[in-house]
């Protein structure tokens, strides 16, 4: 579903409006306990965080430059892609369906990769205490996965970067990814449209 554009409104406008939207429905999911007692309900409400996000993550690809003109950072575009792991995450802990942990480990493997976080992180304490969370959900989901390395690229140098080369032994001689392909929203022909 696409969001429906009015050429009156500028851009960033309808950005930041859907963004509240997505933030107001994130809190709300992020407040119910993982073993609800309605379980249809609790998927239903996933199902609609989910599309908001979904519908904020494919906006704000479609309008990047002129986002970017108007203020928009690259944490804010790895905020979005960390909100969706998340979502993913929650909804594996409530189903334990492997599905989910792949997808979050696809969007948190995508934001380490592209270094979202680490313009400005040591100027901001906000920022910081942001990388700092997808790091410890990725390593979380690192070890659900049984993973040591990183598809594609230099592992160790990507796991430096986080500083666990040495407590969790990547590099020579770990062992190597299941060899899963990306899926869901992030597909290898979108790949180009995160780079900037």
């Amino acid at each position: 579903m696409q969001v429906q554009q009015n050429p009156s409104i500028p851009v960033s406008e309808v950005y930041w409006s859907l963004l509240h939207k997505a933030d107001k429905k994130f809190s709300k999911i992020r407040e119910l306990p993982y073993y609800h007692r309605n379980r249809h309900e609790y998927d239903a409400y996933f199902y609609k965080v989910f599309k908001v996000y979904t519908q904020l993550w494919k906006f704000q690809q479609e309008n990047r430059q002129k986002l970017v003109d108007a203020g928009l950072r690259r944490s804010e575009i790895g905020e979005i892609a960390s909100r969706i792991a998340q979502l993913y995450l929650g909804q594996y802990m409530r189903t334990s369906e492997a599905s989910y942990l792949s997808e979050a480990y696809i969007f948190y493997e995508a934001i380490l990769s592209r270094e979202y976080f680490k313009e400005g992180m040591f100027q901001d304490l906000s920022l910081a205490n942001k990388q700092l969370r997808f790091i410890s959900r990725f390593l979380v989901v690192c070890l659900l996965l049984n993973r040591r390395s990183l598809e594609g690229g230099d592992e160790e140098d990507a796991w430096r970067r986080v500083g666990v080369v040495e407590n969790v032994g990547v590099g020579e001689g770990a062992g190597e990814g299941d060899g899963e392909t990306a899926g869901g929203i992030i597909k290898e022909e979108e790949e180009e449209a995160w780079r900037w």
